[in-house]
C-alpha cells in the first residue's frame, strides 16, 4: 500500500476520497485494513470476514445500500470481483471518506486465467500512487445550498408546474452529480405554495431516500412517513412504477427518478397521460450505462413533445472535481465508453466493409479498441452495467464477431455457443430437475417448445447485436448475421438463435434474415419492459425440422395464449408475430363468408358471427393485411368492448361494433 497526503488549503481537494489498495495476503490485509478503519464507521462488503469484524455485507446484499452514504467502505476482493458490487459500492462513498480495496498479490491476478482481472491488475498498478487520507474528513456540502447547477434543475421546475403543459423536462447527469438532491429542493418549493401534489416514482422506492431527504431539509415542519412527505394541505408520495400507470392519479407535478431503470414503453405512457412531468437518469453511473436509454427515449420524447428541456449537470456535489476513486472507476469499467468518432461525410458502402471473428485477447493489448468496442455495445442495448464488461472479456462460451470499415469498428455481435448437451443429462433436463447453465437455446426448445431432439444440435445465439448510431439502417447488422450464417458449417453449427424484447422492428428485421419466431414469454423484462422473443434458423436437416417444429407450434398456441396472458400485447406485434403463418390458418368457407356479409349488413349481431370474425381475424394476420387492430382486441385478445373503445379513442360499444362491421365490409369488397 503506498499512501499519500493530498491535503491542501483548497476545501475541494478535501472531499476528495481516498481510494486506497492494499494488495496481499488475506491475512495482511485484513489486518491493514482493522489499522484504517478502527477509529470510524465503516461497511466491509466480503464473503469471508476477519475474525475481529462481528458483520460483514455478503455482495449480492449491495442493493440494500441503495440511496445510502458511507464515509468508509472495505471490498474484499479475495473471494472474487463482481464489476456491478464493486461499481455500486464507490457510488456509497462521500467526499473526504475513504475506499479500501482488498486483493491478493496483484501478479496473482495478472497470471489469472481472467481477462477482466489481469487488465484491472494492469490498471491498478498504473494508478499508483494511491490517495489515501490520513484520516476520514467530514463532507464539506451544505445539503441546504444549492450549486449553481441545481439552481438552473430548479427553476426550470418550477416552469414545469407553472409554464406551459407538454413540455417536460429531462436531467442527464454522471452519479454523485446531485440530480435527486435538486429534484427534492424543487419539490420543496412547490409544494411550500400550498394545497400541491408532487408523485414521485423509480426503479425502488429506495433509490428515491436522497430525493424525500432533501426536500424534508428545504420544508419546515414537514411529516415524514415512509414514502411520503406532508405539510399543511400539500404531500409528496412515492408511487411504484406499475401502480402509476395502472392508477393514474393526479397531481401537480410527477417526478421519474432513475428513469432509466423503467421501460421505455413504461415511461412512454407516463409522458403521454402526465402534462407536467420531468425526468432525471444517469447516463455514465457506477451501476451502469444508460447511453443507449438517452438515445431510445430522446426519439420517443421527439415524438410525442417535441418542446421537451435537456439540462445537464457536470459539476460533483458529493465529492470534489478529479476526484481520483471516481476517475480510476470510470476507467476501469468503461462507464463513459463511447463508439469510434465517424466523420460526418463517411461514405458507407457495404461491400467495403469487413467481418471477423475477433479474438478476445486482442482487447486486452488494444485499450481504445475495447473502449470502442464496448461503447458500440452500450449504445445499442437499453442498458448497460460493468458486469457487461466483465462477461465481454471473460465469458467462456462467448465470441466476438466486429465489423470493420477501413479500420474503424462500425458493428459488433456477440455470440454464445451452446449445445450440445451430454447425453447423461437429456433424461434429468426433460425432467426439470436440472438446468445447466449457458444453454438457453437448447433447454428452452427441449422443455418449453417440446423439441428434446434439439438437445444433440450444437447452437449458437446472438446475445447482442450492435451497431454504430451513425451508420444504422445500413445493412450492417444484417451483414454481421450473414457472415455467421456462411461461416456457421467450418464450426459444425447446426442453429443459430437469439432471444431478446420483442418490439415490431425487432422482429421484422430477424424475420427479413430467415429467422422464425417460436416462443413469446409469459411476463415481460425488467429491462426493456417487453416480453423476450425466441427466435430460430435452422441450418442442418436436423435443426430445420426442430425449426419447423417449434414455428408451427408457435403458430397454433400463440392466438390461444392472446386472450390468456398477453391481452396487453401491441397490435402491431401480434401482426408482426403472426405474419406469414397461412399455412397453418384455416380459410374462410363460402358459409364464412355469407356470416361475414350478413354481420357487415347488420343482419346478424356479433356473437351470431364468432366464429367466422374469428377466422378473419387469424387470416388477414396471416397475410399481413391493414387496419386490423380492431380485430386484435376484440376476436384474439377478447378486451371488454370499453377497453376496445378507450384503446381506439372511439365513444363506446356502439361505435365499436360500427367499425368492425365497417372492416368486414372493406375485407369483403376487397
Amino acid at each position: 500500500m503506498t499512501p499519500v497526503n493530498p491535503h491542501s488549503s483548497s476545501a475541494a481537494r478535501y472531499r476528495w476520497r481516498g481510494f486506497c489498495l492494499i494488495a496481499g495476503s488475506r491475512e495482511q490485509g485484513y489486518s491493514r485494513a482493522e489499522k484504517r478503519v478502527a477509529d470510524s464507521s465503516f461497511v466491509w462488503i466480503g464473503r469471508k470476514p476477519p475474525a475481529w469484524l462481528e458483520k460483514a455485507l455478503p455482495p449480492e446484499k449491495i442493493d440494500g445500500l441503495l440511496g445510502q452514504e458511507v464515509t468508509s467502505l472495505v471490498f474484499d476482493a479475495h473471494d472474487g470481483f463482481d464489476a456491478d458490487v464493486f461499481a455500486i459500492a464507490v457510488g456509497l462513498v462521500t467526499g473526504g471518506g475513504q475506499f479500501l480495496l482488498l486483493t491478493p498479490p496483484l501478479a496473482q491476478w495478472q497470471a489469472s486465467g481472467s481477462r477482466f482481472l489481469r487488465r484491472l491488475a494492469g490498471l491498478l498498478e498504473k494508478s499508483a500512487p494511491y490517495t489515501c487520507l490520513s484520516e476520514v474528513l467530514p463532507a464539506e456540502e451544505d445539503h441546504a445550498i444549492a450549486t449553481a447547477e441545481q439552481v438552473k434543475i430548479i427553476e426550470a421546475l418550477r416552469h414545469v408546474v407553472h409554464g406551459h403543459r407538454k413540455r417536460p423536462l429531462v436531467v442527464v447527469a454522471d452519479r454523485g452529480r446531485g440530480k435527486s438532491a435538486a429534484f427534492g429542493m424543487a419539490a420543496a418549493t412547490v409544494l411550500a405554495e400550498g394545497g400541491r401534489t408532487v408523485l414521485v416514482t423509480a426503479p425502488r422506492r429506495r433509490a428515491t431516500l436522497a430525493l424525500f431527504r432533501h426536500a424534508a431539509l428545504a420544508l419546515p415542519e414537514v411529516q415524514e412517513h415512509k414514502g411520503l412527505l406532508e405539510r399543511d394541505d400539500s404531500r409528496m408520495q412515492f408511487v411504484a412504477p406499475d401502480e402509476l400507470l395502472r392508477t393514474l392519479p393526479a397531481c401537480d407535478l410527477l417526478l421519474v427518478d432513475e428513469a432509466a431503470g423503467i421501460p421505455v414503453p413504461m415511461l412512454e405512457q407516463l409522458l403521454l397521460h402526465y402534462r407536467r412531468i420531468a425526468f432525471s437518469t444517469t447516463v455514465h453511473g457506477y451501476e451502469g450505462s444508460g447511453r443507449g436509454f438517452d438515445l431510445r427515449f430522446s426519439s420517443v420524447l421527439d415524438r410525442h413533445r417535441p418542446q421537451w428541456k435537456k439540462l445537464l449537470m457536470h459539476e460533483p456535489v458529493r465529492w470534489a472535481a478529479d476526484d481520483p476513486l471516481e476517475k480510476f472507476t470510470f476507467r476501469a469499467l468503461l462507464l463513459d465508453a463511447e463508439p469510434a468518432v465517424m466523420a460526418g461525410d463517411v461514405a458507407f458502402d457495404v461491400e467495403r466493409m469487413v467481418v471477423e471473428q475477433l479474438h478476445r485477447d486482442e482487447l486486452l493489448q488494444n485499450e481504445a479498441l475495447l473502449r470502442q468496442l464496448f461503447g458500440l455495445l452500450i449504445s445499442a442495448h437499453y442498458r448497460t452495467t460493468p458486469a457487461d464488461l466483465q462477461q465481454l472479456m471473460d465469458a467462456q462460451n462467448l465470441h466476438l464477431w466486429v465489423a470493420w470499415l477501413d479500420e474503424c469498428p462500425v458493428g459488433a455481435m456477440l455470440v454464445a455457443e451452446e449445445g450440445p448437451l451430454p447425453q447423461a443429462l437429456h433424461e434429468p433436463v426433460m425432467n426439470g430437475k436440472r438446468r445447466p447453465a449457458d444453454h438457453l437455446l437448447p433447454l428452452t426448445l427441449a422443455t418449453r417448445c417440446g423439441c428434446p431432439e434439439v438437445l444433440d444440435l450444437h447452437c449458437e445465439r446472438v446475445v447482442r447485436i450492435a451497431v454504430h448510431p451513425a451508420l444504422q439502417q445500413r445493412g450492417i447488422g444484417s451483414r454481421l448475421l450473414q457472415v455467421l450464417r456462411d461461416s456457421a458449417p467450418d464450426r459444425r453449427v447446426d442453429l443459430l438463435g437469439s432471444s431478446f424484447g420483442a418490439t415490431p422492428e425487432l422482429v421484422r428485421f430477424w424475420r427479413r434474415n430467415g429467422f422464425d419466431p417460436v416462443r413469446l414469454g409469459y411476463r415481460r423484462e425488467a429491462s426493456s419492459g417487453a416480453h423476450s422473443v425466441l427466435v430460430l434458423q435452422g441450418l442442418s436437416p436436423a435443426a430445420q425440422s426442430v425449426q419447423a417444429a417449434s414455428r408451427e407450434g408457435f403458430e397454433d398456441r400463440f392466438p390461444l395464449q392472446l386472450a390468456e396472458v398477453f391481452s396487453g400485447l401491441a397490435p402491431a406485434l401480434v401482426k408482426v408475430l403472426m405474419r406469414g403463418a397461412d399455412g397453418r390458418v384455416p380459410r374462410l368457407s363460402q358459409a364464412d363468408l355469407v356470416s361475414l356479409g350478413a354481420f357487415s349488413d347488420g343482419g346478424r349481431q356479433y356473437l351470431d358471427c364468432l366464429g367466422a370474425l374469428y377466422r378473419l381475424a387469424l387470416c388477414q394476420l396471416a397475410d399481413g393485411a391493414d387496419g386490423t387492430e380492431i380485430l386484435v382486441f376484440k376476436l384474439l385478445q377478447k378486451r371488454s368492448w370499453q377497453d376496445v373503445a378507450s384503446a381506439m379513442g372511439l365513444p363506446g360499444k356502439k361505435a365499436v361494433e360500427t367499425r368492425l362491421r365497417q372492416h368486414v365490409a372493406l375485407f369483403l369488397a376487397s
